[in-house]
């Protein structure tokens, strides 16, 4: 079954399934919580057991086309760029009062729905308050806030939580076939969002630069200025190694615009937005890298925190570095050691004003080396 690949969120699976099975799918759903927890999976799912005989078989044609988007009665809305453009909700409006091709009703998915323009919304909201008998929208969101009062009071609320370490780790061992070390590693370290702890399965490259991250955290005390500025520098360049790779990429596609099949107009008009487009990702992928840094010296010092407190070790999340942690403990007052997690909190909000990335690291470097070891 499809259910079986959603990790957690055991009562709201039971939830749809019994809608599905009793019939009683509302006509729209908003589900709402952190990134990267398996909203859009359990989306995607809902919508295949609603149009699968056997309620999401996973084996079925039905199943296999809408988890790959190709069945003609499910449509995914996304943003292009940073928004939901408005032409795609007038002809989602449009379709939504045709006939399904194939099922016996359609199912439109909207993710990042908070980044519809107001038109775009105010659009969507007519097609909710009369909604076709035949047809229902689910809305995936980390940013319940950010949809419109009216729309949200026409959709079933349906609200995601984190994912259980231990219901993450069984999940990476049993379906994913990771070691138990590390997937108890992995599932703490990623703090229960199952999009991350498949990207750190995936690329073992992240485990590697948290180590390179500690202990560059262990330095700073015999650093002096020059030096804590380097390891800014160095974290600053494996920030920005992604986003170069980033910059290939969209090269390439540009190249092959050039292959003689569009008119020069067109190749201009495509290259521009490519070139567009790559600004925004390599953005996304700058963002993400630097909160991963300073999510990992925050859990660093939490986990220094805790053993300071005289906490559980069972409660670290960097468990492979017990040894470590506890002579961090011994060695620093947890006033101070608070001081590092709010400045590393203040960090993480100037990332999201856009702060320079390496304006911002050295400053965060900086400020840890003032706190524990002036």
């Amino acid at each position: 079954m499809l259910w079986d690949d959603v990790v957690g969120h055991g009562a709201i699976k039971r939830s749809l399934e019994n809608a599905v099975e009793q019939g009683r799918v509302n006509h729209a759903y908003l589900f709402s919580g952190p990134s990267g927890v398996g909203k859009f999976m359990t989306a995607r799912t809902f919508a295949a057991a609603m149009l699968c005989p056997e309620g999401g078989c996973g084996e079925c044609n039905v199943c296999r086309r809408v988890v790959e988007e190709k069945h003609p009665d499910v449509a995914v809305l996304r943003p292009a760029g940073k928004n939901i453009p408005v032409e795609a909700i007038r002809a989602l409006r449009l379709d939504a009062f045709r006939k399904p091709t194939e099922a016996d009703r359609k199912v439109y998915i909207i993710k990042n729905a908070e980044r519809m323009w107001d038109e775009g919304a105010s659009t969507l909201l007519k097609v909710l308050e009369e909604p076709p008998g035949n047809t229902v929208f689910i809305l995936v969101t980390a940013n319940p806030e950010g949809v419109l009062p009216t729309i949200r009071s026409r959709c079933q609320r349906i609200n995601f939580s984190l994912v259980p370490a231990g219901e993450l780790r069984d999940y990476l061992v049993e379906r994913k076939g990771v070691s138990a070390e590390k997937a108890e590693l992995v599932a703490r370290l990623t703090g229960g969002v199952l999009g991350r702890a498949l990207d750190w399965c995936d690329d073992p490259s992240r485990l590697s630069r948290r180590d390179g991250v500690l202990k560059m955290a262990r330095t700073l005390k015999q650093a002096d200025i020059n030096q804590a500025l380097e390891m800014a520098q160095e974290l600053y360049r494996e920030v920005k190694e992604p986003a170069e790779e980033l910059a290939s990429v969209y090269q390439e596609r540009k190249r092959e615009l050039a292959d003689g099949t569009l008119d020069d107009d067109s190749v201009r008009r495509l290259s521009k937005a490519l070139d567009e487009e790559c600004k925004r990702e390599q953005l996304k992928e700058e963002i993400r890298g630097t909160k991963e840094i300073f999510s990992t010296l925050a859990w660093w010092y939490r986990d220094i925190l805790i053993m300071k407190e005289g906490g559980d070790a069972l409660l670290l999340v960097n468990v492979d570095l017990a040894g470590e942690i506890s002579d961090e403990a011994e060695a620093n007052p947890a006033q101070k050691v608070i001081e590092c997690i709010e400045l590393l909190g203040d960090a993480m909000k100037a990332v999201e004003r856009n702060v320079p990335v390496q304006l911002n690291l050295e400053s965060a470097l900086l400020g840890i080396q003032e706190v524990l070891y002036a």
